[in-house]
C-alpha cells in the first residue's frame, strides 16, 4: 500500500465538494409566509380585550384602532418618544393619533404584534410590514422582515427589493440583492424593471468581474438600455462600451466601431479591452465514470457550451487525464477544498470495498490511505471542514448502510460516527445524502431527517413522496433535488424538491428524457444533468439543463463524447491548481 498523501499546503482557490455544495443564500421554492415569534412575552388575552382600559385611538383615514399607551411605548420607541413629549393631549384620559403614510391593515398587524408577540410575513405584506417598521422604529420587525426577503428573492422582485433597501439605508439587503442581480443577470436583464437602472448602477454591474453573462448579452443588454431613453442615455455610451468585452464579442473591431459612430462613442484605445471571460465562465464540469468501460475524462466548457476531451494517442494530455480516472469501478469521487481528489469505496465482484484515496497534484496519482471501517460501493461523499463523511453505500449482509464515518484530514485516520441513525432500518439499504448549511441530510425510502454533526443530534423531515432508486442528487439555494430513477425496469422524468427553508416537498417540472444512475451538479445558479440509464440503453449521452426561475429542463445541443452512468460531476475553475496540473500541459489539445 502506497504512504498516505501529505494534505496540500499550497494556496489555492477554494473549491467545494460541488455534489452537494451549499450556496450562499436559500431561496424557497414556494411563496409560503413566514411566522415570526418575538423576543417579548405576550401580553395576556384579558388585557388584548378589555376596551375599558385601552387609552390610545390610533386612526388612519378615519379608521380607529384602539390600544393601550403602556404597550405602545414599551414595544415601539416611535410611540414612547411621542407619548413622553409635551404635546397637549398627554394628560387626557383617552387620546386620539392621526398616523399617516401607513395603511390601517399593516397598522393592526404591527399592533397585534405588540400584544401577541407574533407576526405573520408574506411576500404581499413584507414590503409595507418593512417601510411601516421603520417608521415606528421597530428594529426587531425590520429584521424580521429583511430575513424574509433574503429568503424568497427573486428575479422580479430583486430590483424592487433593491430601491426599497437603498432608500430605508438596509445597506446588507441593498449588496444581498445587487449580488443577486449579478449572479442571474441575464434573467433579470430582461425585465421592465432593469430599464429603469440608473446609469451608476449598470456601470457597476458591468464594471463587476463576476456578472454571470456572456458577454454578447452584455453587449445586447447596454444597447437596450440606450435604446430604452436615446435622448439622456446616449451621453453614457462610449463609458458603457468600454467595459463591455467586445474582442468576445465580434472578431473584428471595425464593425463595432461603425455601429456606434452614431451614438458618439469613441471606441479608441483598443489594446486595453479585456479580453478574458468573466468569473462564472472561467469554470466547467469535469465528468468522471468507470461505465459502461474506462472512459477517459471530459470537460464541459460554461464559455462555450461545449463538451471538450483530448482525442489524440500518446500525448502528455492522454496520460494525465487516464492517471484522472476513478480508482475503483464504482467508487465515488469529490473535489475537496484546496482542489484535493478525493475516492472512497469500490466493486469487486459485486460486493463494496474498504479503499480510500486521495489525488496527488505533484505526482498526478491516487495515493492510498488507510482502509475505512466498512465495505462501501458508491458511497456519499461530504466534506465539513476537516472532517470527510462517508454515508451509505454497504453491500455487504453483515454491514451497516446507515453507519457515516469520517476520515479526519489532520490526523489522517477513520472514525465512526455513534448516533440514532445508526438504528434507523429503512437506511439499511437505498438512501439519498446531501449537504444543505452543515446539516446532512438522509433520505430513504420511507424515512427521512437530518443529522448535525455539531452536537451528534438526529431530527426527522417528512419523507419523499416518491422515492426510485439510482436518482440523481444535487443541492442549489438551500433546496436538494432528487432527480430522475426507477423502480423495476421503469424509468422515471420525476423531480422532487425539499426546501429547507419551508420544510416541505416539492413537485416540479419533469426531465425530457427518464433516466437513473446519471450524474448531477450545481452550477452558475443551474442544475445540470448528465448521462444515465434509459429504457434503451445502458448509458447515455444527453445533457440536460434545470432553470429553477423558469421550473424547465432544458435538452442541451452540447451532447458528451462518450455514453456514461454512474457518474461524477466536479465543478472546477480553469484556473485551478488541479486544471493546471491534469490539463495545462497540453491546452490546444483539450480545446480542438
Amino acid at each position: 500500500m502506497d504512504s498516505e498523501m501529505e494534505t496540500s499546503d499550497q494556496e489555492d482557490s477554494p473549491s467545494k465538494s460541488n455534489r452537494y455544495s451549499d450556496e450562499e443564500n436559500e431561496i424557497a421554492l414556494t411563496s409560503k409566509g413566514f411566522n415570526y415569534r418575538g423576543i417579548n412575552e405576550p401580553y395576556s388575552n384579558l388585557m388584548q380585550l378589555d376596551e375599558s382600559t385601552m387609552d390610545v385611538s390610533l386612526v388612519v383615514n378615519n379608521q380607529k384602532l384602539n390600544a393601550h399607551k403602556t404597550v405602545l411605548a414599551s414595544n415601539s420607541d416611535y410611540f414612547d418618544r411621542m407619548f413622553d413629549s409635551y404635546f397637549k393631549e398627554r394628560f387626557q384620559d383617552k387620546i386620539e393619533i392621526n398616523i399617516t403614510d401607513v395603511s390601517f391593515d399593516i397598522l393592526s398587524i404591527l399592533v397585534q404584534f405588540f400584544y401577541t408577540s407574533e407576526i405573520y410575513i408574506t411576500e404581499n405584506n413584507v414590503q409595507d410590514l418593512l417601510i411601516s417598521s421603520s417608521i415606528f422604529l421597530l428594529d426587531e420587525v425590520q429584521n424580521a422582515c429583511v430575513n424574509y426577503i433574503k429568503k424568497i428573492i427573486d428575479t422580479e422582485n430583486c430590483i424592487d427589493m433593491k430601491d426599497l433597501a437603498n432608500t430605508l439605508g438596509l445597506n446588507d439587503l441593498y449588496s444581498l440583492c445587487m449580488t443577486y442581480i449579478i449572479n442571474n443577470f441575464r434573467l433579470v436583464a430582461n425585465t421592465k424593471e432593469f430599464m429603469e437602472t440608473n446609469f451608476d448602477e449598470i456601470l457597476v454591474l458591468l464594471k463587476n468581474d463576476d456578472l454571470f453573462a456572456k458577454e454578447e448579452m452584455v453587449y445586447d443588454v447596454v444597447m437596450n438600455w440606450i435604446k430604452h431613453d436615446p435622448a439622456t442615455r446616449s451621453k453614457y455610451s462610449s463609458e458603457l462600451l468600454w467595459y463591455v468585452r467586445l474582442p468576445l464579442v465580434l472578431n473584428t473591431y471595425q464593425g463595432i466601431i461603425k455601429v456606434h459612430e452614431f451614438q458618439g462613442a469613441k471606441l479608441n484605445e483598443i489594446s486595453s479591452f479585456r479580453m478574458e471571460h468573466r468569473r462564472p465562465f472561467r469554470k466547467g464540469i469535469l465528468v468522471l465514470s468507470h461505465y459502461p468501460f474506462e472512459s477517459t475524462p471530459e470537460w464541459y466548457d460554461a464559455a462555450f457550451d461545449q463538451w471538450q476531451t483530448c482525442m489524440c494517442e500518446n500525448c502528455l494530455c492522454k496520460t494525465f487525464q487516464y492517471r484522472l480516472l476513478p480508482p475503483r469501478t464504482l467508487c465515488t469521487v469529490v473535489l475537496l477544498d484546496k482542489n484535493i481528489l478525493f475516492a472512497a469505496g469500490g466493486s469487486r465482484y459485486g460486493s463494496g470495498m474498504k479503499l480510500a484515496n486521495m489525488f496527488d497534484l505533484k505526482t498526478n496519482k491516487w495515493i492510498s490511505l488507510i482502509d475505512m471501517n466498512f465495505e462501501r460501493l458508491k458511497p456519499y461523499i461530504i466534506q465539513l471542514e476537516s472532517y470527510v463523511y462517508v454515508i451509505g453505500g454497504c453491500t455487504s449482509e453483515k454491514q451497516n448502510a446507515s453507519v457515516i464515518e469520517y476520515y479526519d484530514l489532520n490526523k489522517k485516520a477513520w472514525y465512526v460516527v455513534y448516533s440514532e441513525i445508526n438504528h434507523i432500518e429503512t437506511f439499511k439499504n437505498d438512501t439519498y445524502v446531501a449537504r444543505v448549511k452543515g446539516l446532512i441530510y438522509i433520505i430513504g425510502k420511507t424515512e427521512a431527517g437530518y443529522y448535525d454533526p455539531r452536537n451528534n443530534k438526529w431530527k426527522y423531515i417528512d419523507p419523499i413522496p416518491e422515492f426510485n432508486k439510482g436518482s440523481a442528487v444535487c443541492t442549489l439555494n438551500g433546496n436538494i433535488y432528487i432527480i430522475g430513477g426507477q423502480c423495476l425496469e421503469n424509468y422515471y422524468k420525476t423531480v422532487w424538491a425539499y426546501c429547507t427553508l419551508t420544510e416541505e416537498w416539492v413537485s416540479l417540472a419533469e426531465l425530457n428524457f427518464a433516466r437513473s444512475y446519471s450524474g448531477a451538479v450545481a452550477m452558475n445558479g443551474n442544475i445540470y444533468l448528465f448521462g444515465g440509464k434509459m429504457i434503451d440503453t445502458s448509458s447515455s449521452n444527453i445533457f440536460e439543463i434545470y432553470n429553477p426561475h423558469d421550473n424547465k429542463w432544458v435538452t442541451s445541443n452540447a451532447f458528451m463524447k462518450k455514453d456514461r452512468c454512474h457518474i461524477d460531476a466536479i465543478v472546477i475553475d480553469k484556473n485551478s491548481l488541479l486544471f493546471r496540473q491534469v490539463f495545462e500541459e497540453s491546452t490546444n489539445t483539450i480545446i480542438h
